[in-house]
């Protein structure tokens, strides 16, 4: 993406700081194909919550990944972090 530099990527499972400082979000892919309860995953400005979204336990349905595509990126002037609330999921995040 032009003017926001290179993007990279973090597989994560647990909650996790992904960037110290100012940077944006650019997506979220989210999968929870092996959880046994609903997750709640969450971006924040390192404090201030930017996203979040309740993923479906794979017991309630096939649960499929999803992509959240942020057009424009989020800005976050803190840092960026992912929390992940009541079960297990495996997110990739992209930010510059």
């Amino acid at each position: 993406m032009a003017g926001y530099g290179n993007v990279t990527s973090s597989v994560i499972t647990a909650t996790t700081v992904l960037k110290v400082g100012a940077g944006y979000i650019h997506w979220a892919t989210v999968s929870n194909i092996h959880a046994n309860e609903s997750t709640l995953l969450t971006l924040s400005d390192t404090g201030t919550d930017v996203w979040a979204a309740t993923v479906e336990t794979s017991l309630d349905r096939d649960v499929l990944p999803f992509h959240a595509v942020f057009d424009p990126p989020i800005k976050c002037e803190v840092g960026i972090t992912a929390t992940i609330a009541n079960g297990t999921v495996q997110v990739s995040v992209g930010i510059s």
